[in-house]
């Protein structure tokens, strides 16, 4: 569906608030799982006239839904694609962005981690993520915490997987 609105030029014709993204990248990820670049280049296409806001939370929403959804990794590895190549702002504190998404994001999506550190800045992120290292976590919270914290080392711009996907948005 995304690839004929991409190529018609009818997302126009698209009510695109965050409910009508999230419908989106659920039934992408579902079909065609969190990785296809072909996707990825028509939901950029698509999205990239989206508000800003309603892109932020149609996008963020994915990685805050219970952790018991199933096929979470897809949705997740889709979303946190489109938040590093559209980068819309983050309307959140770093704290908070970084504590919702605790309990169900999933570790091996590195795209939300260098997103909030581009959008919030690195040194925000850090100090985020130190506050909330200071307040009591589950032992889950804890070890997401510390996926989050790798992600985000010094020197991680470097970061062979990082580089061609942090170039300009859009």
């Amino acid at each position: 569906m995304i690839r004929y609105l991409a190529e018609l030029g009818l997302a126009s014709l698209l009510k695109l608030d965050r409910a009508t993204i999230a419908s989106l990248i659920a039934s992408s990820a579902e079909r065609y799982g969190g990785d296809s670049a072909r996707e990825l280049d028509d939901f950029v296409k698509v999205l990239e006239t989206a508000d800003r806001l309603e892109l932020f939370w149609g996008l963020y929403g994915v990685f805050t839904k219970p952790r018991q959804e199933l096929r979470r990794f897809p949705h997740q590895a889709l979303a946190g694609s489109l938040l590093l190549c559209l980068r819309p702002p983050c309307p959140l504190p770093a704290c908070e962005a970084i504590r919702g998404v605790l309990l169900s994001w999933e570790v091996s999506i590195e795209e939300l981690p260098w997103y909030l550190a581009l959008t919030c800045g690195e040194d925000t992120v850090w100090n985020a993520i130190a506050q909330l290292d200071a307040e009591p976590l589950s032992d889950r919270e804890r070890l997401v915490l510390h996926a989050f914290r790798y992600w985000v080392l010094p020197g991680w711009r470097e970061n062979p997987l990082a580089r061609p996907r942090i170039g300009d948005p859009g």
